[in-house]
């Protein structure tokens, strides 16, 4: 009796994998006298990660966001192969694996059977960015990755191919983008990091045999970010500050305080109600990687739902939050020099801002990580409120000085030992 069963490809990473599946139908061959089942090995233009992936029954659990859309895709793909191959043997065609693969590629990718030769890589790409299942600001930066691949095809005159996107290409883009968008360099880290999941993922599915990409060369290039947070003094002078004659600065601040208490991103604040409102906690789900957060209300939090009887006003839009804010900073006097260093295209600049000037939505996030760390609660406990999935991405997420590090450790038991033994 046939039988298929879906298999993840990388099922021990942390980010989304292939999903391919095994249909075993009877095909079989004899190697030195021993009967081998051949069974069919099929990629399909699935892809999850292995946290939301239940083996025993080989659907996406209920912690995946699109979970319940995803497991009818997999359903109808399923139905579909059982289909095909009960039609094939009702035609009384001789089945193989060869016979099988050629219908099932006419049933799920009919763009590679419209024309006589393969997806190649600006086709798969495109393929990639519309069917498989992104945050919207991930969608967005494959689309201005293709844009970029496009412009780069004309201004070169060449077409990319799969064999094409080798190191000389992943050097030749990168110069393109440094001299024609002079872009920073934690920007074209993003198209590179785009490019690579692209062709990571059209290797998987047997589209070319190209592994440059695997390549410590075929690298992102990153600088190291003038990401600052504000310490509980400043969260305060915010919170004091009287803005009751600007509603527009008023609503700012009080958002950038919910998110300075919670550790929540602006694309899930932006999304935030009063269903999310419970009596001691607030609960939701997160846009960007669907985990479900729990995150208790704090004083401060409490005040401003009830500031506005547990409806806040609502939230404007990302580009206006970061410019509102900085004027709620240099109100609250948020003015400490700081050191930038900006990279535009292979120049370097140093100069020194005022603090509120690189004050941000995110700034709220980071100021909730780096205070809750300060403040000694534990690290595994602040990752479950704000989503990081390992520690030492926790740990480069925060960002404290060497001073605050030592003043952090000072009571700590290894240092007060050492001092009581001496």
């Amino acid at each position: 009796m046939a039988k298929l069963k879906f298999y993840l490809k990388e099922p021990n990473q942390e980010n989304a994998t292939s999903l391919f599946f095994m249909f075993n139908y009877g095909a079989f061959e004899i190697i030195n006298g021993k009967k081998r089942y051949r069974p069919l090995k099929y990629y399909i233009s699935e892809s999850i990660e292995p946290k939301h992936w239940n083996r025993e029954e080989e659907r996406a659990r209920r912690t995946y966001r699109q979970y319940s859309e995803f497991n009818t895709r997999i359903q109808a793909i399923e139905t579909a192969v059982y289909d095909t191959y009960r039609r094939l043997l009702n035609d009384n065609v001789e089945v193989n694996n060869d016979v099988l693969k050629t219908e099932l590629d006419a049933l799920f990718s009919p763009e590679v059977q419209e024309t006589s030769k393969p997806m190649e890589f600006m086709d798969f790409f495109q393929h990639y960015t519309e069917t498989a299942d992104h945050a919207y600001n991930t969608t967005k930066t494959y689309k201005q990755t293709f844009r970029d691949l496009r412009e780069y095809e004309q201004a070169n005159r060449v077409k990319l191919t799969f064999e094409k996107v080798d190191l000389d290409f992943h050097n030749s883009f990168i110069s393109f983008l440094q001299k024609t968008r002079n872009f920073a360099p934690n920007t074209i880290g993003q198209r590179i990091k785009n490019i690579k999941t692209v062709l990571r993922a059209s290797h998987d599915r047997g589209l070319h045999d190209n592994r440059d990409y695997q390549k410590k060369s075929f690298s992102k290039p990153r600088e190291q970010t003038t990401a600052i947070y504000l310490c509980e003094n400043e969260l305060m002078r915010l919170y004091n500050l009287d803005l009751s004659k600007n509603e527009r600065l008023n609503n700012v601040r009080d958002w950038f305080i919910v998110g300075a208490y919670t550790g929540l991103r602006y694309s899930d604040l932006r999304r935030l109600s009063s269903s999310n409102i419970k009596a001691s906690t607030i609960e939701i789900k997160t846009q960007k990687t669907g985990e479900e957060v729990i995150i208790p209300i704090s004083k401060k939090v409490r005040a401003i739902l009830n500031k506005h009887n547990s409806d806040l006003p609502r939230i404007v839009s990302n580009q206006k939050f970061n410019k509102y804010i900085k004027e709620v900073c240099k109100l609250a006097e948020i003015n400490e020099p700081i050191s930038v260093e900006e990279t535009k295209g292979k120049l370097s600049l140093h100069k020194t801002e005022p603090k509120y000037n690189l004050v941000s939505a995110h700034t709220a996030r980071r100021s909730f990580a780096t205070n809750a760390y300060l403040s000694g609660l534990p690290t595994i406990n602040i990752m479950k409120m704000t989503g990081h999935r390992t520690e030492k991405s926790f740990l480069q997420y925060i960002k404290i000085t060497k001073e605050e590090n030592a003043k952090k450790l000072i009571s700590h038991p290894f240092f007060t030992q050492m001092a009581i033994n001496e």
